[in-house]
């Protein structure tokens, strides 16, 4: 399951991209087919992967960090990135979670006076 999860993070950053900006909603589509294939044990009939990871390694090169562009350019890195992007995401989300549990349980103006 670990080959899935460069697709599952493209995925979740496009669906939250795509709110903002419509041009990335055929992303979304895209990634999720291909997620959904190598689930499935296939290979990924879009290689959606590796066309963002090309794309990414493009950007890097035309901003002037050739290093970093060819760094991602490798697809073992870029699935570590990716891996490792969606680690920190996982983290960052279960922290806002119990944040916004915390928030509902005792808000801070309940009495109806504010300690601003």
């Amino acid at each position: 399951m670990i080959f899935c999860i460069p697709c599952l993070v493209l995925v979740l950053y496009f669906l939250v991209a795509s709110v903002f900006f419509p041009k990335y909603r055929i992303y979304v589509k895209d990634g999720w087919t291909c997620f959904i294939d190598k689930l499935k044990g296939k290979d990924c009939s879009l290689s959606f992967d590796n066309k963002m990871r090309l794309a990414l390694s493009v950007w890097f090169a035309e901003k002037n960090m050739p290093a970093i562009g060819r760094f991602i350019g490798n697809k073992r890195n870029f699935t570590i990135v990716m891996m490792f992007v969606g680690v920190i995401l996982t983290i960052v989300s279960v922290f806002l979670f119990i944040l916004m549990i915390k928030f509902l349980r005792n808000p801070p103006c309940d009495t109806g006076v504010c300690g601003l």
